[in-house]
């Protein structure tokens, strides 16, 4: 594991919730290392190596690609839960690198921190007009359930997702159509429709509270019958059944 080695400046960070050996959509996030690391594709093999040493429960591995060498760090995790309250405000989106994975980690990871000792679980990051881009570490959707719609935002500063991807194919396979909004989406809509967040580390997780002026408000959507449209609970079930073990 000599390659393994520490590296400046991190070009690439990917990070995710591994349980028990096995990782969701772990193809998918290979593929991504692979692409990642051209310059040598053996440490792939290095890092599946790595992970397995972790053993069994639950681990949150951190995966840092450098210039020319790769970090992976295997830090105990617990299973996150599965519905969340999001602060209200949105934060002004001032990452130099929003389509990348890694150069605006610690930027990330600080208002992430603030965020949770406000008392929140998740922020959301807007830009200058105010529209939603995606959370600060995870994808953004929200279900018009009357519609048959799964909403995504298509904003140009938003992070391409893994989670996301994979959500958008189950969805579609139970007869939900996507609509992407390239200008983002509103807070009114999230805030009036069921809304999710999706990252590879917490899965999909169900707004169920805004955290607004201290006080924790329930969304304002109307119930309406799925129509055969999978819960967040459900896709985080079926993406687990399908893990793949490393």
């Amino acid at each position: 594991m000599g390659r393994l080695q520490g590296a400046r400046p991190v070009m690439y960070v990917s990070t995710f919730l591994m349980r028990d050996g096995r990782v969701a959509n772990l193809e998918a996030h290979l593929n991504r290392l692979r692409e990642e690391t051209t310059y040598n594709p053996a440490l792939v093999d290095e890092v599946r190596v790595k992970l397995r040493e972790a053993g069994p429960g639950i681990f949150r591995p951190a995966i840092r690609v450098g210039q020319t060498t790769v970090t992976v760090e295997l830090h105990p995790s617990i299973m996150p839960a599965e519905e969340i309250t999001v602060d209200a405000e949105g934060i002004l989106d001032q990452r130099r690198h929003p389509t990348r994975k890694g150069p605006d980690f610690g930027w990330q990871i600080r208002h992430l921190n603030m965020l949770r000792h406000s008392g929140s679980d998740a922020g959301l990051l807007i830009d200058e007009r105010g529209n939603v881009i995606s959370g600060v570490f995870s994808a953004v959707l929200f279900l018009d359930l009357k519609e048959g719609t799964v909403n995504v935002s298509a904003h140009q500063r938003a992070s391409d997702s893994v989670t996301l991807e994979a959500a958008l194919e189950l969805l579609t396979g139970a007869g939900l159509r996507i609509v992407e909004h390239p200008e983002g989406l509103t807070m009114l809509q999230l805030r009036s429709n069921e809304t999710w967040l999706l990252s590879s580390m917490e899965g999909v997780r169900k707004v169920t509270g805004w955290l607004e002026y201290g006080s924790v408000l329930a969304p304002s959507s109307l119930s309406a019958p799925r129509l055969g449209a999978p819960t967040h609970r459900e896709i985080n079930q079926r993406m687990w059944e399908r893990a793949g073990q490393v």
